[in-house]
């Protein structure tokens, strides 16, 4: 039995914003009781929120007249990450495309005025929390996640624009109650369960370091490359902290990237250049410790930072080989195992990305030494 759209009147409150938002939604989306442009249709009076009806051929088009600077959120591999775009390059206009990510897509593909509009992205600060639909990608959220995460920093002024994940949690706490009594019919798929593999010989050696990076592009041009801005790193045998900051070589990254990070233009003045902070690493870690990060995003953005030497290892993948799925975010899988998450003596969202990888190395390498004993038992 389908649950049905329950009535969310009473989970939200108004939200005015002058950031103009349009949304285009699937058509499917429409009446679907897990859908979030609802919530939006409530609590955003402003919003011009259009389901998109195909004809007989099926193509999902509207033409609808927005801004000259209007940019569509969406994850296009030359979307421009939000929080890097200097103050007057924000955009008056945020155009959201509404459904499943397999709807986004074809909404996508069959409006060119779409595709011809800018792209931004953004860089969500916690897994998403819809729980009653699985995002295909660990980076990916709900609509509603998306929009609140992008006028925060659009609009970071507007304190009632958290009321909406607050909105958001309530409705899919109470639409997990409803499936919870909701009698299900038909077969219910056998979970299939794979053997776990063996995990890296790096997380046995003592002298394990554990990095993260933070990087920005340079001067927030989309078409840079990245530079590394902040290396932090943890040396697992004495818990000893390295974190330094990087001058910048080029052009500075954006104040709104900078505040995402958690760093000050201060910090950034103060920071020593690349080569010094290099050597300052390979004293504290030596030449051939190995190294390990939570994304391979870490290691490949901080790849100038370490020796040719040095064994590496990734820990979302040992993760993913360990329980035979996917890893999602650090912290979900924290959670998921009932790990404590820590934060380190680091600067900015450094030092709680960084602790929570220390944390899941150490249980990895308890996980690989289990491993061990059960072999050769």
């Amino acid at each position: 039995m389908r649950p049905k759209a329950m009535c969310l009147c009473g989970l939200v409150q108004q939200v005015h914003t002058r950031t103009k938002l349009v949304v285009l939604q699937h058509p499917r989306e429409r009446r679907h009781p897990f859908g979030t442009a609802r919530l939006l249709r409530l609590a955003m009076p402003d919003a011009r929120i259009e389901t998109v009806y195909g004809g007989f051929d099926e193509v999902l088009h509207l033409e609808v007249e927005v801004a000259s600077d209007a940019a569509v959120l969406y994850p296009h591999e030359a979307a421009v990450d939000l929080a890097d775009l200097p103050a007057s390059e924000l955009p008056s206009t945020l155009v959201l495309l509404d459904g499943t990510w397999a709807h986004a897509k074809k909404l996508y593909k069959d409006n060119a005025w779409v595709q011809r509009l800018r792209h931004v992205r953004i860089n969500p600060p916690r897994p998403s929390n819809y729980r009653i639909r699985k995002e295909p990608q660990e980076d990916f959220v709900s609509t509603v996640e998306a929009l609140v995460y992008a006028l925060s920093i659009l609009e970071p002024e507007n304190t009632s624009v958290p009321t909406l994940l607050t909105a958001f949690d309530r409705m899919i706490d109470r639409q997990i109650e409803v499936l919870d009594v909701v009698e299900r019919h038909g077969r219910k798929k056998r979970e299939r369960h794979k053997a776990s593999r063996r995990l890296s010989p790096v997380l046995s050696d003592p002298r394990l370091v554990v990095c993260y990076a933070e990087s920005a592009l340079d001067g927030g041009d989309p078409k840079a490359p990245r530079n590394l801005v902040q290396w932090s790193a943890v040396r697992l045998i004495d818990d000893a902290v390295f974190d330094a900051l990087i001058r910048p070589a080029g052009d500075w990254p954006s104040p709104s990237r900078l505040a995402h990070m958690g760093i000050t233009t201060a910090d950034l003045e103060a920071a020593a250049p690349i080569e010094d902070v290099r050597e300052r690493f390979l004293a504290f870690a030596g030449a051939t410790s190995p190294v390990c990060a939570w994304t391979r995003t870490t290691l490949d953005w901080g790849n100038g930072m370490l020796a040719p030497d040095h064994p590496r290892c990734v820990l979302k993948i040992d993760y993913s080989n360990l329980r035979n799925q996917r890893a999602s975010f650090c912290e979900s899988m924290m959670e998921r195992e009932g790990l404590q998450q820590r934060e380190v003596a680091a600067r900015g969202r450094a030092g709680r990305r960084l602790g929570n990888a220390v944390v899941v190395a150490k249980w990895l390498a308890d996980q690989r030494r289990l491993q061990g004993s059960q072999e050769g038992a």
